[in-house]
């Protein structure tokens, strides 16, 4: 009789003649067992050994006989290699325990030609969720101007149904040991099932559905048997789009009803029957009302996977994970944990951007209370928009984040590729086009190595990744270099963006640098503060900074943009002088050597500008104290400065990438605003930036002939789309001073921006919340005022997080209420629904959907002089 799934690969020597390694398996054997085996063959190919190789289950007592200890209870994925005499010797504490132990003893016979002599090795994995993502999404709205809604087609995803791309990625997630694989949706559900119950909510043609359908049948096999779960995100409420129009709803829910919810259950769990090798993982906000999460899914997500399991005839839960974003976290656990045991939970490390090895403040807190109240909470590396286009990997950056993990108590990591938008092609300008993973193979190698075990000496780290660059370039003396130079870059733009950018998020790109009013006052684009204050080592921003500086007071300890930017400058330019000398000794991929040395050689140039534009600002920062004259002569040789440096960055960089970042949209409005085909590269920022210092020279010019203090022009009111407020919460109001700014609340307007002034909006109570619905005449953004809270009585949405775009500052004034930003969000025309929670917002009115508006506000640090001015 078998205990535990404890399975064997033996691997016997003899005193024969050498003759090719023979590699058998028992009946019965695992399909990740089979697969395993089939690597070790291709290792062993050219090996003689007189050895043979025979892979089954086995026994305890079995184990026994080898000498061999068991796995500890509750082991997961574990594997043993050990040279017993003549007999080699791999063990799982599990089937995928021994798919890993065969991959790493085909490796070592790669590397060395030769079975390893004397080895005895155990491992186990560090984190037990260890993955990879692709986006099923496509940067512009190009389904009904739906967010995140894209039917699966070859026009918008041909790489969905290339096998052989795939076989090549599932090999290298098996190979790196990583064990889920997360592809992102709005609503997949009418691209990979046929819904019987529902035939209204077909989307495809039959024809491709029936396509679809065997397409992902077959990659979730293929990927569990690489010991790889696929887990298919989506969107909460999303709905078909054809069930929505037959039911007269619009395409995302802010409030679950009874229909939405029966048609969601039945696809869960048609879902879960099709694919039993597949899970799910959920944003369950965005959309869905943050306060309605618990209800979503407890009573339709969970009862839907369930639904599918009793089909099945099965126990065996597929994992579930639950971002927690936009949605109130803490209570969904809570009730869902109870229900189902194999849900986990999802947060952002370092918002969308990398920047920092640690966390501190508010997002330390939140993961340890995810870690707390989950099973596994997963640390999401998100679209890395700060290191956009370039190429990244620094090793031991990402061994010491992994490192953190551990502490915090994280144990899963999920990884987004350099150019999510475009996968899986990078930004590269080359024929034909590369593919992320030839050109990022240290990202995903690194992370995971690391996820696996990040205890490793970093001595001998140095060593394997010296030799892993050598493999690629042809000589160990290149690889030396080549790992230097991708170590010293690597803090560069992560350990920069903290003390001077406005977000962590892919509205800002920060490899197109940044206007001087974005450095002097960041309060006026709406910065996202946990960028300095939780996804960075503690410090100081410029605008403390320079208010200490002008005091004379001293500088705390810890970061500030200065020191910083002098440091992480020098290092680039290591870095890139460590490239350039690998140069004579590299003798394989001598193109792609190019490119390595092309983009060490922006970032330097990157870096350059920032430090000398950083210096700028300070300058014009230190005159708005104290209008020394010395002042406006520094910034103006700096800011002269920072122009070169770009216009030689728009020479390297613009010709080697056909964008600087994969998402030009609207959404992105740091340093410019994107959208239609609007500065999508270097080569379009730098007339503004030259502009920008030509306005500045004649500025300081008439200041010095006595001509200064232009006036503003006044701002006009915006343009408006018609609404019509159907029945349910709130009530329609006309945005003027006097108005009343909530239901049922005293609170009377008692200023509001010109651009606004007249509207027509909605209001509602702030206390009651409840969903608006409403009509549009048109496709159209929703203007909306928020008021951030800490009161846990209210769980409104935080725009900063969602896909809202930053409109006015300091809008809307009214009695004891703080002052009102407005952000603006695409809507399709037709029925919508609006649920953003309880707590202080109004709807200030509806704008032309393509209609841009840029933030109109005056700054000036210390408040004497109108800095503005300078660069109008």
């Amino acid at each position: 009789m078998r205990v535990k799934a404890i399975a064997l690969a033996m691997l016997m020597t003899g005193v024969a003649q050498a003759a090719p390694v023979k590699v058998t398996t028992e009946a019965g054997a695992s399909a990740r067992e089979l697969y395993g085996a089939e690597r070790l063959r291709e290792a062993l190919a050219g090996v003689n050994a007189d050895a043979s190789v025979e892979v089954g289950l086995v026994t305890a007592k079995e184990l026994a006989k080898f000498g061999l200890p068991e796995f500890w209870p509750q082991a997961k994925e574990a594997f043993l290699i050990r040279q017993l005499g003549k007999t080699w010797v791999v063990a799982g504490s599990d089937a995928s325990g021994v798919l890993y132990g065969e991959l790493e003893l085909a490796a070592r016979v790669k590397a060395s030609g030769k079975l390893p002599e004397g080895i005895d090795d155990t491992e186990h994995p560090a984190l037990k969720l260890r993955g990879t993502c692709i986006g099923m999404q496509k940067p512009e709205l190009t389904y009904d101007n739906a967010e995140y809604d894209y039917p699966y087609t070859p026009k918008d995803f041909p790489f969905f149904y290339d096998k052989a791309a795939w076989t090549k990625y599932l090999d290298m997630l098996a190979e790196e040991r990583y064990n889920t694989l997360y592809l992102w949706n709005g609503h997949p559900f009418t691209s990979l099932l046929k819904l019987p119950k529902y035939p209204e909510a077909q989307e495809l043609p039959t024809a491709q559905l029936d396509a679809n359908i065997a397409m992902f049948k077959w990659l979730t096999a293929e990927a569990d048997r690489r010991g790889i779960w696929v887990l298919q995100g989506f969107y909460n409420i999303h709905l078909s789009h054809n069930f929505a129009r037959a039911h007269k709803m619009a395409f995302h829910l802010s409030t679950p009803n009874a229909e939405a919810s029966a048609y969601t259950r039945y696809a869960i769990s048609e879902y879960v029957k099709e694919y039993p090798n597949a899970g799910l993982m959920m944003t369950l906000g965005e959309a869905l009302s943050p306060h309605k999460g618990v209800e979503w899914l407890t009573q339709t997500i969970i009862p839907g996977v369930k639904d599918g399991l009793k089909e099945l005839g099965t126990t065996v839960e597929p994992p579930i994970v639950v971002r927690a974003h936009a949605t109130d976290i803490a209570d969904v656990m809570k009730a869902a944990l109870p229900l189902y045991s194999n849900i986990d939970t999802m947060f952002k490390w370092n918002g969308e951007s990398l920047t920092s090895t640690n966390v501190r403040g508010p997002v330390l807190d939140e993961f340890k209370m995810l870690a707390e109240e989950s099973n596994v909470t997963v640390a999401n590396v998100h679209l890395l928009s700060n290191l956009e286009p370039f190429r990244w990997g620094d090793p031991d950056f990402i061994r010491q984040t992994i490192t953190n993990f551990q502490r915090i108590g994280i144990l899963g990591v999920h990884v987004y590729p350099l150019r999510y938008w475009e996968w899986p092609v990078a930004g590269d300008n080359t024929q034909p086009l590369l593919l992320q993973t030839d050109r990022d193979w240290i990202w995903f190698a690194a992370w995971g190595r690391y996820a696996w075990n990040p205890n490793r000496d970093p001595e001998a780290e140095r060593a394997y990744w010296t030799g892993q660059f050598a493999e690629k370039y042809g000589s160990q003396e290149a690889g030396a270099k080549l790992l230097e130079a991708y170590t010293l870059a690597g803090p560069a733009q992560p350990r920069l963006l903290p003390w001077i950018g406005i977000t962590e998020g892919n509205r800002q790109a920060f490899t197109l640098g940044m206007t001087m009013p974005q450095l002097i006052d960041d309060a006026r684009f709406n910065p996202a503060q946990t960028l300095w204050t939780g996804d960075a080592p503690a410090g100081e921003r410029l605008v403390d900074y320079v208010k200490n500086e002008a005091k004379g007071l001293p500088q705390p300890k810890g970061e500030n943009p200065i020191r910083v930017s002098d440091e992480e400058t020098a290092a680039a330019g290591k870095a890139l002088d460590a490239a350039i000398a690998a140069g004579p000794s590299v003798t394989k991929n001598k193109d792609e050597y190019l490119r390595v040395v092309n983009d060490l050689k922006a970032i330097s140039l990157l870096m350059q500008f920032y430090n000398a534009k950083t210096k700028a600002a300070e300058q014009m920062m230190l005159y708005g104290y104290d209008q020394k004259a010395d002042h406006l002569k520094a910034a103006d040789a700096l800011l002269a400065t920072s122009v070169d440096r770009f216009r030689e960055l728009t020479a390297v960089a613009g010709p080697a990438y056909r964008t600087a970042t994969s998402m030009e949209t609207s959404q992105r409005q740091i340093p410019f605003r994107g959208g239609n085909d609007q500065f999508p590269n270097w080569q379009q920022c730098l007339p503004m930036y030259e502009k920008e210092l030509a306005t500045f020279q004649t500025r300081v010019a008439q200041l010095n002939a006595g001509k200064a203090g232009a006036e503003v022009a006044a701002a006009g009111k915006l343009p408006e789309v018609g609404f019509t407020l159907k029945p349910g919460a709130g009530e329609a109001f006309t945005v003027a001073a006097g108005a009343g700014l909530f239901m049922g609340n005293g609170a009377a307007i008692s200023s509001v921006a010109p651009e606004i002034d007249g509207m027509k909006g909605i209001r509602i109570s702030p206390t009651e919340g409840g969903t608006l619905r409403f009509k549009l005449a048109k496709p159209a953004q929703i203007l909306v005022g928020f008021v951030k809270s800490t009161s846990k009585k209210q769980s409104v949405l935080d725009p900063e997080t969602e896909q809202w775009n930053l409109v006015l500052l300091n809008a809307v004034q009214a009695a004891k209420t703080p002052t009102m930003a407005v952000w603006a969000k695409p809507l399709p025309a037709g029925a919508n629904e609006l649920d953003l929670g309880k707590g202080t917002y109004v709807v200030l009115g509806f704008i032309p959907e393509d209609l841009k508006v840029t933030p109109r506000v005056n700054f000036g640090e210390g408040g004497a002089v109108n800095l503005d001015w300078f660069f109008e």
